[in-house]
This record gives C-alpha cells, sequence and structure tokens, in this order.
C-alpha cells in the first residue's frame, strides 16, 4: 500500500491485482508468461520495470518492496492513460493496453481478467470493476 500512495494510485486496486496476480501472494516467478517472464507478486515484467525507470537485475524484482513499487507505477501510467476508470486500468494493467471487447459493449477483451481482480476486492468496491450492462457482465465467463 505504500507504493500504490508513494506515486498516487489505489493501494485497494493494486492489491487486489497482485492478489490474482500471485494467487493470494503465493507465487513470485512465471517464466513464461505470455513469452517473457513476470516476476514477483504482482507479476512484473522486466522490460516494463526498464521502460519504469528500473535498473536492477530482472530477479531482483522479486523482492516485495521494490516489485510493488514498480507495479504501482506501472499501474500509474496506465492511470496517466485511462484516469481513474478502474476497468480500463485493470484491463491495462493485465494485457498493456485497454482492447474493447467485440461482444460485451464497454467492456475489455480480458473480461474475464477483470471479474478475477474484482473477486479480490472489498465487497463495497467491486461495482468500479463493473462494466456493460449487469447481465452482460454477468454472462461473460
Amino acid at each position: 500500500m505504500s507504493a500504490a500512495k508513494a506515486v498516487g494510485v489505489s493501494g485497494v486496486l493494486l492489491l487486489g491485482i497482485c492478489r490474482h496476480e500471485s494467487a493470494d501472494f503465493t507465487q513470485n516467478y512465471a517464466p513464461m508468461d505470455v513469452g517473457s517472464p513476470s516476476y514477483g507478486v504482482c507479476q512484473i515484467k522486466a522490460n516494463t520495470a526498464f521502460q519504469l525507470g528500473f535498473s536492477g537485475m530482472p530477479f531482483v524484482l522479486n523482492d516485495s518492496k521494490v516489485n510493488a513499487l514498480y507495479s504501482a507505477k506501472y499501474l500509474k501510467y496506465q492511470q496517466e492513460r485511462y484516469g481513474d476508470n478502474w476497468v480500463k486500468l485493470t484491463a491495462s494493467y493485465n494485457a498493456g493496453s485497454y482492447l474493447p471487447s467485440n461482444k460485451v459493449p464497454g467492456c475489455p477483451r480480458n473480461l474475464k481478467y477483470v471479474k478475477l481482480v474484482k473477486a479480490k476486492l472489498p465487497s463495497d468496491l467491486q461495482v468500479k470493476l463493473e462494466c456493460g450492462t449487469n447481465q452482460e457482465f454477468a454472462e461473460v465467463e
């Protein structure tokens, strides 16, 4: 949460993303995550961290404080692109950019990912990760 506060993003959203990315903080390294490795509880890619100013060896991204900081910076980068729309922030954290769904208007292509992160949020904030109509959102698996 302190990393999120330091860069000006929602700590609750970052925590929800990281809880999902790491299966509740149990996974630290994914050697082949869509073609390149992802590191730490927030599963940030080394190239992403390098673009955000990281200059260490990639394995250092497994350190929870370093990982949280660069993951928060990545979420901030997405926030600068998409504002405070949590659906777009969450979808773009996962996909690199927000890509609209062809099937569910107003929702991202990776809606399943957004729904999984939504389940990690406190119940009073889950509404921030809803898009489209409630019926369309509920039907997407």
